[in-house]
């Protein structure tokens, strides 16, 4: 019993340096010079200085600031969307077990199965007589109707599964119409549901690298990770105080993100695994 507590606790240990390693090392070395991130990488910064965040943020070509801003517009919108999308097609599906709408779950669920890289030069060819490259509706548009719509969804229908019908049907009695029953009555049941989609959403757009370089392109606007990359991607001398300030700066809505959903985000996991 002794040792395999032990051994536990060794590879908790084990598991909590190799992802705890790279933050601390993004972490300390933002507040360091080129000089001593070379000379020592994982030491304390001494002496402590602000000048990567002050740089970074202060670029002239405004890489950060624009990539935060578009990011947050970006990301905002789409998960807004996806959020009402999403729960009205969950509790449509979870309310209907004809074989048309189990087929059309299948659906969902293949989407999610389904790498963004394989329709990705599809939506090119149709975007571009349209005129939708380098548009911010174009982008809009790839994240909301792609298989993060699948992905919630399917948390969605599974959650409203276990919401109790008695409830709709009461508020259906008191005279509520179907679409004020549900944002009345079962939205505001569903707050789990939603803090587990917006925050996995929200990773997800918020880091996505590949689907802005290609259909917003640097020459109309950068997210944050599309800016990181034209700010060190294409140099040979990379400055590394500056490169982890940026690090920093972009991981920092999202984990603002998760503190504040951080409680109903549990609740949701522990909720689904019991439900479940």
């Amino acid at each position: 019993m002794r040792l395999r507590r032990f051994v536990n606790s060794a590879l908790l240990v084990i598991m909590t340096a190799v992802y705890g390693l790279p933050i601390y090392m993004a972490l300390l070395n933002t507040f360091k010079t080129q000089d001593q991130i070379l000379k020592d990488p994982i030491g304390f910064p001494a002496p402590f200085t602000l000048d990567n965040l002050v740089q970074s943020l202060t670029r002239p070509d405004n890489l950060v600031l624009k990539g935060l801003i578009t990011s947050v517009e970006i990301t905002a919108v789409s998960v807004i969307c996806l959020v009402i999308l999403s729960s009205a097609i969950g509790h449509f599906l979870a309310r209907h077990n004809s074989r048309i709408f189990r087929f059309l779950s299948l659906v969902f669920m293949a989407g999610m199965m389904i790498p963004p890289q394989i329709y990705l030069i599809p939506i090119v060819q149709i975007y571009r007589p349209l005129h939708m490259i380098g548009t911010f509706s174009g982008l809009l548009l790839v994240f909301v109707g792609g298989g993060l719509l699948s992905f919630a969804v399917f948390v969605y229908t599974g959650f409203i599964k276990n919401v109790p019908r008695e409830l709709e049907e009461a508020a259906v009695i008191d005279g509520a119409g179907e679409f004020r029953m549900f944002w009345k009555c079962v939205f505001p049941l569903l707050r789990p549901a939603t803090a587990t989609v917006v925050i996995f959403l929200s990773l997800w757009i918020w880091n996505e690298f590949l689907i802005p370089l290609i259909i917003f392109g640097p020459s109309k606007g950068v997210t944050i990770t599309t800016g990181i990359y034209l700010a060190f991607g294409q140099i040979y001398s990379i400055n590394y105080g500056q490169m982890y300030a940026m690090m920093m700066i972009a991981s920092l809505p999202m984990l603002i993100l998760f503190f504040v959903f951080q409680k109903e985000f549990i609740a949701g996991l522990v909720g689904g695994a019991l439900k479940g």
